[in-house]
């Protein structure tokens, strides 16, 4: 698959198009500024299951839980 690039103003003009076409397809756009790449638009990973999310943060904070619920 190849990768698509863009420059920046063309990037910023279409915004909206990109994202959402970026959204649909799970293809990364690599947006180039004075035609070196400077940033990558991409999907978001939505293997995490919120269960699992809100099960680590729990855990991560369990001490301040443990201290709110006194």
């Amino acid at each position: 698959m190849a990768t698509l690039t863009m420059g920046l103003a063309e990037a910023k003009n279409n915004f909206s198009r990109v994202t959402a076409e970026v959204h649909r397809t799970g293809r990364p756009v690599t947006v180039l500024k004075n035609n070196k790449p400077w940033v990558v638009i991409q999907p978001v990973d939505n293997t995490a299951d919120a269960p699992d999310v809100a099960i680590d943060f729990m855990d991560e904070y369990a001490d301040v839980f443990e201290e709110l619920s006194k």
